[in-house]
Formats: structure tokens, C-alpha cells, sequence
């Protein structure tokens, strides 16, 4: 098959990475695979996917969209574009990308499939997927809990919908190293409950904020590590002083080595409002760690196993306190963590449900 991937832009994120994997794999089973992004390139030190792109000789197209009047551009850019490609299959991630290509596609001659990876509030973007929803003929949802959002906010129709869980490959992620104290900057690894994401009200990351000094006093052993950027660093940095914690809480930035960082804590901390299949926390399961999350849509997917990891947000901190205090717990719940990715969430099982679905989209649309 030939198949197009178009998403909003190719910085390292969850859905970012889960793209770049998906297009190798197909690439590696033999299928011709195009990867657009609607943004501009990623500058230095942003562009890890690219790099992993070009190496195996897919090379990424850059439509330079970074505005709305830009994204209207990238409309004609894409058309183009794919008239040129000639896909058989056309699969968008993201809202912006779902609906520019929802869009251009009215008598195009690919299938287009929609990635829906985040069960939205926004009204606003729902309205728009709903308008476009009949572009798609299939729309890929990362969890059940995606595909019921879909299915009553966005009225898609349950034969249109298809649930594929994100997956990891366990043998890449094993070789991954622990960080150590230099790279951590520090002068031992404490024992660490760390959070990596968007610095971003969407990711919790002000519960974070407002609970880190009873969690500081509640475990006088540990310390917090934050891994991102977003836009509310600077506020959750001011909190953090306020408190008086700098010297306990650690902010990293972005880091390439954020799994070497997860891999040297004791809990993921992943207080996110809302979500669809958070890699992270996949990832927190295959190194063994215990989760302490909200029940965002997704978390339920991956932790409903182990309900403890699983705390509503006024009793979030309760929980984090309570499991980074019972180290015996976090063994036994971060080892039933990774039978559950091992036996459902291997990135094999995710390239075989994508290649199946757009074979099955050929052959009866």
C-alpha cells in the first residue's frame, strides 16, 4: 500500500512519536509510506523524529503552517501535494490535520482515515469534526473511551469507528539507560516522583503546583521531577518558590531523555484532565513504575487493572503521598504494569491493527 500520514507537526509528542513509528513499521513490511507535517520544520534540539525519519530514508514534507491565515495556505499546499503523492490511503493525526485534510478530500481518489487521539472539551473543535465527519471513512480511535466520545459528541457511527491502542516496543525500550546523577544534575538520584509532559492546564500540571509542598512534607525522602515545557512554566515555577522547593523540585525542560529519567523515579505523576492514550504512562508500565493519574479517558484503558493508581483530583495527592510511602505496593503493582503492556500494548500489535484496517478500508470502500 501507499500511505500518506499527515499531522499538525512533528516535535516530539505522544501522538508525534506514535506516527514515526507507525510509518518505519509499515515502511519495513514493505509498504510506501509519505509523512506530512502542516507546521515547519523542528529547529535544533526539537528535531529527534526527523532525524529518526531521515535515517530510515523517509524524508518529511514541512508545509511551514504557524498561523490560522497560514493553515488556510496549507490547505492548497496539501491538495497538491497528495495529488502528486497519489496515496492510497491518506491517515491524518491531530485536530488541525483531521480537518484540513477533511477539507480537501470531497472526490479525492484515496481513502481517508482520521486519527482521533484526544477526547476534546473544546466545543468548538468538536463542532468542526462533527462537520466534517462524513470526509472520513474510518476514523482510528486510541481507546474505548476515544471511540464513545466520537461515537455521542462528534455522532460518528459506531461502523465508522475502529479502537487501536498505542504500543511500545519492548526490546527498544528495555535498552534505555537509567539516569544518573550528573545527568540529573544532581549529586545523588533521590527518590523521585516525576511528571513529563506539556506544561499545560489540559496535563494537571496546577494540581501539581498547589499540592507540592504537602507532598514534600509528607515524604521528606523524595523529591520532584518536572520534564517539559508549556505555557504555564512560569506559574507553576512561581508556585514552586512560593512554596520554598527549589531545592526539591526539579524542572528539566524537554529533554531527549525523558525515558532515562522515568526509568530513575519511583512513581509517574499524571494528574492530566483530559487524554486518550497517554504514551507516557505506557511507558511509566513497561519500566516496571506505578502510575498515580486521574481518570482521564485512556488512563481507565491502561490502569483499570490496579484501580489504585487511579485518583480523582481532590484525592490526587492523598494517593500520590500514600504509594510513595508503600514501596512493597509499587513492586507488585509496577510489575503487573508491564505483563499488561506485554500482552496488549507491543508496538507489533499496533502496526498489524493499522495494516489491517486500511487493507479492510481498500477493499470495502
Amino acid at each position: 500500500m501507499d500511505v500518506a500520514f499527515v499531522i499538525t507537526e512533528l516535535e516530539p509528542g505522544g501522538a508525534e512519536r506514535c506516527l514515526v513509528k507507525l510509518a518505519l513499521g509499515l515502511k519495513q513490511r514493505g509498504h510506501q509510506v509519505y509523512v506530512i507535517s502542516l507546521a515547519s520544520q523542528p529547529g535544533t534540539g526539537r528535531d529527534q523524529l526527523v532525524r529518526e525519519l531521515n535515517e530510515k530514508e523517509v524524508y518529511p514534507y514541512f508545509l511551514g503552517a504557524s498561523s490560522h491565515l497560514d493553515f488556510f495556505r496549507a490547505k492548497r499546499k496539501l491538495k497538491l501535494l497528495l495529488s502528486k503523492l497519489s496515496p492510497e490511503v491518506v491517515q491524518s493525526f491531530l485536530f488541525h490535520a483531521n480537518i484540513l485534510c477533511g477539507t480537501i478530500s470531497k472526490h479525492a481518489n484515496y481513502k481517508l482515515i482520521a486519527g482521533l487521539r484526544v477526547s476534546d472539551p473544546r466545543r468548538m473543535r468538536q463542532w468542526m469534526l462533527r462537520f466534517n465527519r462524513n470526509q472520513f471513512c474510518q476514523s482510528i480511535c486510541v481507546s474505548h473511551d476515544v471511540a464513545a466520545y466520537a461515537k455521542h459528541r462528534l455522532a460518528i457511527s459506531a461502523d465508522k469507528l475502529s479502537v487501536v491502542p498505542n504500543g511500545i516496543d519492548l526490546n527498544t525500550f528495555s535498552r534505555v539507560p537509567v539516569a544518573t546523577a550528573s545527568t540529573l544534575g544532581l549529586a545523588s538520584v533521590p527518590h523521585l516522583l516525576t511528571f513529563i509532559g506539556r506544561l499545560d492546564i489540559q496535563k494537571g500540571v496546577d494540581l501539581i503546583a498547589n499540592n507540592a509542598k504537602t507532598i514534600m512534607q509528607a515524604c521528606p525522602g523524595h523529591n520532584i521531577a518536572i520534564v517539559g515545557d508549556g505555557p504555564s512554566k512560569k506559574i507553576l515555577q512561581r508556585a514552586i518558590t512560593h512554596a520554598g522547593l527549589d531545592e526539591r523540585v526539579h524542572f528539566y525542560g524537554y529533554r531527549e531523555d525523558a525515558a532515562s529519567i522515568l526509568k530513575a523515579s519511583e512513581l509517574l505523576l499524571f494528574p492530566s484532565r483530559w487524554e486518550g492514550m497517554p504514551n507516557v504512562v505506557i511507558e511509566a508500565m513497561a519500566a516496571k513504575k506505578t502510575v498515580v493519574a486521574c481518570p482521564a479517558d485512556g488512563v481507565r484503558d491502561l490502569l483499570s487493572h490496579e484501580n489504585r493508581q487511579i485518583a480523582e483530583p481532590h484525592d490526587w495527592s492523598r494517593r500520590v503521598i500514600d504509594l510513595a510511602l508503600d514501596r512493597s505496593a509499587c513492586e507488585r503493582i509496577g510489575e503487573a504494569n508491564y505483563k499488561v503492556v506485554a500482552e496488549s500494548y507491543q508496538l507489533s500489535q499496533m502496526i498489524s491493527q493499522y495494516e489491517n484496517l486500511y487493507r479492510k478500508t481498500m477493499e470495502t470502500l
